[in-house]
Parts: structure tokens; C-alpha cells; sequence
């Protein structure tokens, strides 16, 4: 075995270790499972949940984009409370980069869903818990909505997890209204609305 095998033995054998320890700190009781959804919910708004090969190792990594401090301190609580981690924050012009590089966060959120602009979905497990479909709801509004005097609005490339979505208020007793809207430029997607 030569030097460079060697290390990559050394190196391979520290971080199990630490994903094992990590795995035991994920907090799996029924509070802490809303709010993962709730988690799920920011991150399908206004997050990328991303596992990309860089040479012979893959990279991990989670960034949320808030665009208000409330809604950042609100998703930092909800990942020390679930992951026992605080993400890397920094301060961009009229928003926030939050960061956590995890393999055994992003492995973990990618089982209970798909992440990506046209490509989320919900999770369902998660939402399948009393207070699931709320928390979900209440994190993708919060990084997604906007919200004027007469309305809330949704805006999304995302079809299939915007039908979802208004299936889900309907169930809960709200209202909304949906359009489609083409872009005049050819290589934009169609974007779907929710007004509620």
C-alpha cells in the first residue's frame, strides 16, 4: 500500500466515524419530524439541497437563502433542533446565504424528498403527521410568497409540486385561484401561480 492509499484509508475511516456520530445526534421524535418538514418546506422555496462528485469524492451541501432574518433564525432553530448543527451564515446585499456542508443532512432530507427548482416535491412522510402538511406549508410560504393587501401570491416552474400544493389547501378548507403563465421568451418555462 503506498502513502497516498494509505491516507485515503485514514481519511475514509475519520469521516465514518463522524457520520456515525452525526447519525446519533438527528433528533427523530415526532416534534422534531414537523419540523423537518417545516425544513423541507424553506428549502423547496428557496434553498438547494446538493450532492455533486468533485474528483474522487463527493461534496455535501445545503444553502437556504432567506431574504429576512426572522425566517433565517427561524430555519438555524430548526436545524440545531433536528441535526444538533448551526449553519455558516453570511450577509449578501438584500439577502442571506445560510450553510451546511453534511452528508448526513443532505442524505437524510433526500430521503424524504426532491429538491431543485422544477424538480422539488413534498415530503410525504412528513406531511402524513398531524401538523406535517402545516409546517411544510408555512416553510415554503414563508421563503416563497408574496403577500400584498388583496392576496397571497405562489410562483413556481414547478407544475406537478404546484397542483400538489393547491391540492393540500383545498383539503385543509382554503381557497385559491391557479394560472399558468408563458414568458415571450422560448427557452423560459411556463411558470405556475397560487392566489389565495
Amino acid at each position: 500500500m503506498n502513502v497516498s492509499e494509505r491516507n485515503k484509508k485514514i481519511a475514509l475511516a475519520r469521516w465514518s466515524k463522524k457520520h456515525s456520530e452525526d447519525l446519533k445526534k438527528i433528533n427523530t421524535n415526532t416534534e422534531a419530524l414537523i419540523l423537518k418538514a417545516s425544513i423541507c418546506g424553506f428549502l423547496a422555496g428557496d434553498g438547494s439541497v446538493q450532492k455533486r462528485k468533485e474528483k474522487q469524492f463527493y461534496h455535501y451541501q445545503l444553502d437556504f437563502f432567506p431574504d429576512d432574518e426572522l425566517m433565517m433564525n427561524t430555519y438555524i432553530d430548526q436545524m440545531k433542533t433536528v441535526y444538533a448543527k448551526t449553519p455558516k451564515i453570511k450577509k449578501n446585499n438584500n439577502f442571506y446565504s445560510v450553510r451546511i456542508t453534511s452528508k448526513v443532512i443532505v442524505e437524510d432530507l433526500l430521503k424524504e424528498a426532491k429538491f431543485g427548482i422544477k424538480n422539488w416535491t413534498l415530503p410525504e412522510n412528513l406531511i402524513s403527521l398531524k401538523g406535517g402538511k402545516e409546517a411544510w406549508l408555512r416553510g415554503f410560504f414563508s421563503a416563497e410568497a408574496y403577500v400584498n393587501k388583496r392576496s397571497i401570491k405562489i410562483q413556481t416552474i414547478n407544475e406537478k409540486g404546484m397542483l400538489q400544493i393547491v391540492k393540500m389547501l383545498n383539503n385543509l378548507g382554503i381557497e385559491t385561484k391557479h394560472y399558468d403563465y408563458q414568458p415571450k421568451k422560448e427557452n423560459h418555462s411556463t411558470v405556475h401561480m397560487i392566489f389565495i
